[in-house]
This record gives C-alpha cells, sequence and structure tokens, in this order.
C-alpha cells in the first residue's frame, strides 16, 4: 500500500480511537463520577410529592367555649378552555350566577397564547360562597372545575382583633395569636410521594397510600367574650366621650395573671383585613404590646413598693415636700407647688413627683432598678403576642443614655417607656400580694388527637413581701377614697392609682397633648381583677383623674356584677350616709 493511504488510514483510526476512548471517558463521568447527581435529579423529574387533601386550620375560642376564629369552605370556579363545548353559552350560565358580564367570561375561556392555542387553565372567580359554588358544580359543565378550599372565619367581626390577628388567603397568620401561634394552627397537609408525569401528575396506575389530612391544634384562649365586650364598649364610649385618638384596656385575674380581656382603638375585622390597607396607618399591631409609652405617675406604685419593701420607710414616714433636685434638674410636683410635710401615703393620695423623687435617691440606683426589673419592665413579658416589645428602661451602665436626673424622673414615671401590658403586670403584681406570675393569653391547648395540655402557671418573682403587698394595697384604696373621686365604685372597696404623662417628641415633650391611664384593682382585700385603662391624647380634658379613673370606674363596676361579686353592706351604708 502507497504511503499516503496507509498515513491516512493511521490518522482515521487514531481518530475513531480517540473517540472511543473520549465515549468511554463521558460513560465513566456520567455512570461512576456524577452517578449520584444525575440519579437524584432523575428521582426529582420521576417522584414527587403531591399533597392530596387540605386540613382546616385550628379554630380558636375563648374560655367559655365561644368560637373566636374558625373555619369555613369557599370555591374557586376554574376552567379547562379546551374543554369547554360552547364558550358563549357557558358563559352566560355562569354570569348569571356569579354575576359577572358574561363578555368577560367568554373573553377569559377564549384566551390563546402565543402560540394561538386555547390556554389550558384559566380562573373565572375566586373567592365564591359554598352555596355558589355548589350551584355551578350542579351544572356539570364540560370544562368547568369547582375547587374547594379553606378560608378564615371570624363569627365575632372585630371583636378582639387585636389579640386574635389574621389569616391571609394563604392561610398563613399575622399578628395576635394567629401570627404568634401559626405553626400550632396550621395544618399538616396529607401528602403522596411517588412517580408522576411530564406535568408533574401522578401516574394513574400509582397506588396511592390513604393518608387522613391532620388539623391544626385548637386554642382555648383566657378571654372572657362577655368581659372582652364590655371592655371594647367601655373603651369606645371613653374614646368618643373623652375625645380621644385611641386607647387600652385591659383586663387581668390577678391570681392567674390570665387576660380576660384585651381591647385597643382602633381596631379592625380580622375577617376583611385587606380593606384597611391603603387607609393611612395600619391598626394590626396590638398596642397593648407592641406600643411602648412612658406611663406617668401611675409608676409610683413601684417606687413606693420598693421603698416600703426595703424597709426604708413605712407608709406613716414623712419628707419635707420643697424644692428638690436629681443630678442638676429641678423636680417639681405637677402642680407646680410645694406641700411642706407629707407622709408616704400622701405620696400617692396627692401624686406628688418630688416625693417619689425622695424616694428613688434615698435607695440609690442599684436598689431603685433591682426592683424595676423584678416588676417586669425592662423586658418582655412572654405573653404569647405577636409583636410584642420590652420597653425601655436606661441604668447608670448605659453611659450613652443615662444621666443623673433619670433617678429622680424614672420614680414617677418619666424618662422611661412601658407596654400597657408590663404596667397592668405591675399593678397585679400588687394585687397578689406581691408575686409576679407570667401573663398569658392561651389556657389550653387541645391536639388533633383530643389531647387537652392546659396552661401551667410560671411564677416569674417574688417581687415584694406579701407584708409590703397588703400595705401598699390599703394605701391605694386611700388613693381612691381620697384622692380620685372618680374612680370610686358605689359599695365595693377598689384601689388603684392615676398616671397623667407628657408624649415625649424630638427634643422634649410635646406640650399639646397627655396619655392618661389609671391602674386598679378590687375589691380589696380579695380581688378579683385587675384593670389598666390608657387613653391617648385625650381631648376634654389632660387629667387622669377626670377620664381613664371614670372609664375604671364604670368598668368595675359592671364586671362586679358580671363576676356576681356582692358589694359590701359596710360600704354600701356608708356610700348612703
Amino acid at each position: 500500500m502507497a504511503e499516503g493511504p496507509r498515513r491516512r488510514l493511521r490518522l482515521v483510526i487514531a481518530l475513531l480511537v480517540g473517540l472511543v476512548i473520549l465515549i468511554v471517558v463521558q460513560l465513566g463521568q456520567l455512570q461512576i463520577i456524577d452517578h449520584a447527581f444525575y440519579q437524584e435529579w432523575a428521582d426529582e423529574q420521576q417522584y414527587q410529592s403531591i399533597v392530596m387533601a387540605e386540613a382546616p386550620r385550628g379554630v380558636i375560642r375563648d374560655r367559655n367555649g365561644h368560637l373566636l376564629a374558625g373555619n369555613a369552605v369557599v370555591y374557586s370556579i376554574e376552567a379547562a378552555p379546551p374543554y369547554v363545548l360552547d364558550a358563549g353559552a357557558v358563559a352566560a350560565e355562569l354570569g348569571a350566577i356569579l354575576h359577572l358580564p358574561a363578555a368577560q367570561i367568554q373573553r377569559s375561556l377564549e384566551e390563546r397564547d402565543e402560540n394561538d392555542q386555547l390556554l389550558w387553565w384559566v380562573r373565572i372567580a375566586y373567592p365564591v360562597t359554598k352555596e355558589v359554588g355548589e350551584q355551578i358544580a350542579d351544572l356539570r359543565l364540560p370544562g368547568i372545575t369547582v375547587w374547594p378550599h379553606w378560608t378564615r372565619a371570624y363569627p365575632e367581626g372585630r371583636l378582639a382583633s387585636h389579640t386574635l390577628g389574621f389569616c391571609t388567603v394563604e392561610l398563613t397568620g399575622f399578628y395576635g395569636v394567629e401570627g404568634f401561634q401559626d405553626d400550632l394552627l396550621r395544618p399538616e397537609p396529607a401528602r403522596w410521594e411517588g412517580p408522576v408525569d411530564s406535568d408533574s401528575e401522578q401516574i394513574p396506575w400509582a397506588v396511592a397510600p390513604i393518608v387522613l389530612p391532620e388539623p391544626g391544634t385548637d386554642l382555648v384562649l383566657t378571654l372572657d367574650r362577655t368581659i372582652q365586650a364590655l371592655a371594647e364598649e367601655e373603651l369606645a364610649r371613653s374614646v368618643y366621650e373623652f375625645q380621644a385618638e385611641g386607647g387600652t384596656i385591659i383586663v387581668m385575674d390577678p391570681h392567674t395573671f390570665e387576660i380576660l380581656a384585651l381591647a385597643s382603638l382602633p381596631n379592625y375585622d380580622p375577617g376583611r383585613y385587606v380593606e384597611f390597607y391603603g387607609a393611612g396607618q395600619l391598626p394590626f399591631e396590638d398596642p397593648a404590646v407592641s406600643m411602648q409609652y412612658e406611663p406617668g405617675s401611675v409608676f409610683k406604685i413601684v417606687t413606693v413598693a420598693a421603698a416600703l419593701d426595703m424597709g426604708l420607710v413605712t407608709p406613716e414616714s414623712t419628707y419635707y415636700d420643697d424644692e428638690f433636685e436629681v443630678g442638676g434638674q429641678e423636680i417639681l410636683n405637677a402642680s407646680r407647688q410645694h406641700y411642706g410635710w407629707q407622709s408616704v401615703t400622701d405620696i400617692l393620695v396627692k401624686s406628688l413627683n418630688v416625693g417619689a423623687a425622695h424616694l428613688s435617691t434615698e435607695m440609690g440606683a442599684g436598689e431603685f432598678y433591682e426592683y424595676v426589673y423584678r416588676f417586669g419592665f425592662g423586658r418582655i413579658t412572654e405573653v404569647g403576642l405577636a409583636g410584642e416589645v420590652a420597653g425601655q428602661v436606661w441604668t447608670p451602665s448605659d453611659f450613652e443614655h443615662w444621666h443623673d436626673s433619670n433617678l429622680g424622673t424614672n420614680a414617677f414615671g418619666q424618662g422611661l417607656a412601658v407596654t400597657p401590658l408590663q404596667m397592668a403586670a405591675a399593678v397585679a403584681t400588687v394585687a397578689n400580694d406581691g408575686t409576679r406570675l407570667r401573663p398569658h393569653i392561651v389556657l389550653q391547648r387541645v391536639e388533633p388527637d383530643g389531647t387537652v395540655l392546659n396552661h401551667q402557671p410560671v411564677i416569674e418573682a417574688e417581687v415584694i413581701s406579701s407584708h409590703t403587698a397588703r400595705q401598699l394595697q390599703e394605701m391605694l384604696v386611700q388613693v381612691v377614697e381620697e384622692g380620685v373621686p372618680n374612680a370610686q365604685v358605689p359599695g365595693y372597696r377598689v384601689a388603684g392609682k392615676t398616671g397623667t404623662a407628657q408624649i415625649p417628641i424630638p427634643g422634649g415633650y410635646d406640650q399639646e397633648g397627655t396619655i392618661a391611664s389609671f391602674g386598679g384593682f378590687g375589691p380589696v382585700p380579695d380581688p378579683r381583677f385587675v384593670i389598666l385603662v390608657k387613653l391617648d391624647r385625650p381631648g376634654t380634658s389632660d387629667w387622669a383623674a377626670d377620664t381613664a379613673a371614670a372609664s375604671f370606674s364604670r368598668l368595675a363596676e359592671r364586671l362586679f356584677v358580671v363576676m356576681g361579686v356582692p358589694p359590701e353592706t359596710a360600704t354600701i351604708a356608708e356610700a348612703v350616709r
């Protein structure tokens, strides 16, 4: 053979051998080195997890079993246009039932893609009621499908809206209990895992095991529907009567720290939450736990409690009420007057800022802030509601924010920030003989199998001795009887303290309004409830004694009746005289 053809033959053989080697190398790469990768890829394409059925979200009830948040069925009307026999006739039938223009529906059924093919799927309407959905299903129109979906329902409308929160269309919880307990309330869907076709649909001949969906956990709240309604009614009346911008009322059981009512304005209807978007500031956050404020003189309860518990003073101890300076800042009473010799009880009865500052400076920052923290300020309560904030308490260790004058102003609730729930829990601590429990909103969990898990009380701290607490209870009764007549309830001994707080703004305090509050309980000596009333910028009067105290009295009077607490005969006789 000539040399030329021989070289060409060797070249062809070399190319063929090289090609074979390349193929072998590629096969080795695919079948050996990358085998795991492609096997996993194939499995992802061929075996998928498909949701077979949806279960309902856990329901929420009040302590007496009244439904506050439940589930309802709505329908989605969908179409597969290639299977619709007569788009015009179908559109006319659907339009009459759905109250939609037939022409609009027909356009949807005749819509085409970029290849001029009818769309495989279109949604005609969602959501529609159960009645309408079933009416359309009964027509048995080819190409028209009626799909059921769970939706969240709130049968009481706006009642306890901040406590409950709401669910989106996807049944995801936001705010309140719905948001905080979303993982518990959310159902566990039933899934099938196995081979699927190119459209990710279950292969018809593949046998699917029977798997039942797991519903969400039901929750029983500490709320009492009746007390909640009374609190919301009183809050609405107070906001209107005293021309306030908004407000909060909390009712707690002082012996368990169960929240019996939690009401705030402005509020909303959780079943129609979408309507509140675009209407200015969204009302979804719960002011009771999410918004902090300077409490004002109601905080003197904490200051006096600390001084009494340390043994620094007694209720009868006296001080001279005159000019007083702390850290270079002059401390003034709200009246801008000086009262001479006054007792520790007078600090509460007459709400004397100078007296409170005397006590805190005598205690010293270390002891004073130790009691502030023991009462639960500066940290979240862990009540079980979404969006809770910790408030703000500066101490000497906070170099950037602390000033020596804070020790004086903090004693009467200025220069620190609390949430309404923190303040209510502090008052409840005094009513509970000095023991602070963890406030809670969930009373029971009911698992899908029927197992009931009861809330276990958590003792947070023995804040003050029972002796100190009882002394302070009587002092607070004296506050109502001598200093705040608007808070009195005929026939009952009630205790409490007002708070008229300035509102901080950049550079100082707003001169145009106040936050008025009253924290109280009754009857003394065996309190059945604690009430905290907070009114934002009341327009009729800056003073809590004229506004929040009256709200407390009216609500307390109704709660005594609802709870079946009889009036004291001696007290009634005194009231008559």
